[in-house]
């Protein structure tokens, strides 16, 4: 399968990007199709596999056609873009919601509702995700966190947020996250989801939340994004 190749000039993060498109393989500019913002989108590629497993979803009628858009990041760059206190967090979900969705929108057949806008992202990629939908919330629409690395300081700036629109979010975490290494210490990221959860249930927010039996790896996350994918489009 190939991906469309998109090179961006940033004025917001003074950077050239690199994003991926995967299209349907029915994709015309008859109809119009929501998109996937895929966060670490090497990683979803390689590891995750899914486009191929959109492609797959896609043939057997299970999801309907969408388009993906993958967010490569560089590995030195990933705290400072995605972490809320990161250097670059704020220009990144500037170029986000601005220049990707800009982009995106004036080269392909795209629903124009933010509702049709998904953020997908594991671990700090299901932060950042999370704080762009919050950000821009007329511009994103849904929210998919796989193992979001949350603790109860990100938790406080979500339960002081306004969340002026409705916003539906897809929540999950393996039931032995209690201990994970991340570069801010050990977290445990099942008590900070499952508080990340009771917040969200105070909000405009239609939520759906899962646990699953595993840890903080992508063999959990590649198996578990064909259910997530029908939660989000079904």
């Amino acid at each position: 399968m190939a991906l469309d190749e998109l090179i961006l000039t940033s004025k917001h993060l003074g950077t050239t990007e690199r994003l991926l498109v995967y299209l349907p393989e029915r994709y015309s500019p008859l109809y119009s199709y929501p998109v996937l913002y895929v966060q670490d989108g090497d990683d979803y590629l390689s590891m995750g596999r899914l486009a191929t497993l959109l492609e797959e979803m896609h043939r057997e009628k299970e999801i309907p056609d969408l388009i993906a858009v993958f967010l490569p990041v560089e590995k030195k760059r990933r705290y400072d873009r995605y972490y809320p206190d990161g250097a670059e967090h704020q220009k990144y979900l500037r170029f986000l919601a601005d220049e990707v969705v800009s982009a995106v929108d004036s080269r392909y057949s795209t629903h124009p509702l933010g509702m049709a806008r998904t953020l997908l992202g594991e671990s700090l990629g299901g932060v950042v995700s999370l704080f762009a939908a919050l950000s821009y919330p007329h511009t994103f629409g849904q929210v998919a966190c796989q193992s979001a690395a949350m603790d109860a300081a990100l938790n406080r700036r979500v339960q002081e947020s306004d969340f002026p629109v409705p916003l539906h979010v897809y929540l999950e975490v393996g039931l032995e996250e209690t201990a994970v290494e991340t570069s801010r210490g050990t977290l445990d990221l099942l008590q900070a989801n499952e508080a990340l959860r009771d917040i969200l249930q105070t909000k405009t927010v239609t939520l759906a939340y899962e646990t699953f039996a595993g840890d903080h790896t992508w063999g959990y996350w590649q198996a578990n994004l064909r259910r997530i994918l029908p939660a989000l489009f079904g």
